[in-house]
């Protein structure tokens, strides 16, 4: 065998990489090798992959694919080694696409409030306004809660040695309250009383006897540290304004009446708030007696005093009253026994019915002034049942 045998049996020519520069088979002018497209786009998808490495390790880690996250967490190392994902970034900052970033939600709403308060498009012109609203009134509120806070009574306690002085007065209603009043004071050791009653007066005909005269000319002179006061019973009548009968318990009748009860609260209030002024509620009248719009007069005397903190209103109705605030002549006392509240004429009170009162009144007295030193438990033969107590508020009263 010559060598020309051994050339026709020789092996095929190597795999070279050069050869995938040259076309493998014929191709047409203008066409790329088969090669070169492969190395294109295996050179693509590295670059691809490097440049993403980031987002390809985030999608992994949230596949939870173990192997793959091991390979994607390679790859983005190496990219970030090299700083190539930079590239990645800086193409999506140019595109204007969004990046995330670890920011807090917490800082994000800081950052979005701010912008908010600074962009004058963005802000409600009528929420602005109604909130600067609502302030305004609530510093207005807080204001006026100060006010009256800086108003009320501040007197010392009372002691056997240093009691306090009080005054009654009144219509006659307050004589047969008054006298009871004054007896129960008394009896507590701490308070000094004085009863000023006249019969047939009211704030109603000052022409007949003027009160708040009376009040400010002869009673605070005398700086009584405990003022008590029921009027009422003679009020409801006709009286004159400017010379020109108004009609009782009309609506212009009423706004007048206020407007002297308003008044004589004013009068009585001491400028150092060393007074306490207790406005006893006229009693509910019995059919019969002629007397009408206490329900009336009871409501003005009680909101007027709201919003004077030196007056105290007693509600009386409760006391003289049963369950349903309806009239009843007799009642039962804290001992289970039951007593006349009322005189037979169904308005003046009984000499029981003005103890009741009266130790009511001093128990209201007790959440402003310190009596303790004194006696202030009433004998259960002369006071309600412990069940018995004034209302926090006075329903509006019924038509007429």
């Amino acid at each position: 065998m010559g060598t020309g045998g051994r050339g026709r049996h020789a092996r095929g020519p190597r795999f070279s990489w050069r050869m995938l520069l040259h076309p493998l088979r014929s191709q047409e002018e203008g066409t790329a090798p088969a090669g070169i497209v492969l190395v294109v786009v295996l050179v693509a998808l590295l670059v691809a992959a490097v440049l993403n490495a980031d987002a390809t390790l985030r999608k992994s880690n949230a596949a939870g694919e173990g192997w793959r996250n091991e390979v994607a967490q390679v790859v983005a190392d190496v990219s970030g080694t090299l700083r190539l994902t930079s590239l990645r970034n800086r193409a999506d900052e140019a595109l204007g696409k969004n990046t995330t970033t670890d920011i807090d939600v917490a800082d994000l709403l800081a950052e979005q409030q701010a912008e908010q308060a600074a962009d004058p498009e963005a802000a409600d012109p009528e929420a602005e306004a109604a909130a600067e609203a609502a302030e305004a009134e609530a510093a207005a509120a807080q204001a006026e809660a100060d006010r009256l806070a800086a108003l009320e009574p501040d007197l010392p306690a009372a002691t056997p040695a240093a009691p306090l002085s009080m005054y009654i007065g009144g219509d006659s209603i307050a004589r047969d309250f008054g006298q009871a009043m004054q007896r129960v004071a008394t009896a507590t050791g701490v308070i000094a009383p004085t009863l000023d009653y006249r019969a047939a007066t009211g704030l109603s005909r000052p022409d007949f006897f003027n009160w708040p005269e009376h009040l400010v000319r002869d009673v605070v002179p005398t700086n009584p540290q405990l003022v008590v006061l029921q009027f009422g019973a003679n009020d409801s009548q006709n009286f004159t304004i400017d010379g020109r009968p108004v009609e009782r318990l009309s609506e212009e009748w009423l706004t007048e009446y206020r407007r002297r009860v308003a008044a004589t609260m004013d009068l009585l209030q001491s400028p150092d708030n060393q007074r306490l002024v207790v406005w006893v509620g006229a009693p509910i009248m019995g059919p019969g007696s002629g007397v009408k719009g206490m329900d009336l007069l009871n409501q003005i005397y009680w909101e007027e005093s709201q919003s004077r903190p030196w007056v105290s209103y007693f509600d009386t109705y409760p006391f003289l009253a049963d369950a349903n605030m309806a009239y009843v002549d007799t009642a039962i006392y804290a001992d289970g026994q039951s007593r006349e509240l009322r005189q037979s004429d169904k308005v003046h009170l009984s000499a029981a019915g003005g103890s009741r009162l009266a130790w009511g009144v001093i128990d209201l007295i007790t959440e402003t002034v310190d009596l303790s030193a004194g006696n202030v438990e009433p004998p259960p033969s002369e006071a309600a049942p412990p069940e018995v107590s004034p209302r926090d508020e006075l329903p509006p009263p019924a038509p007429a």
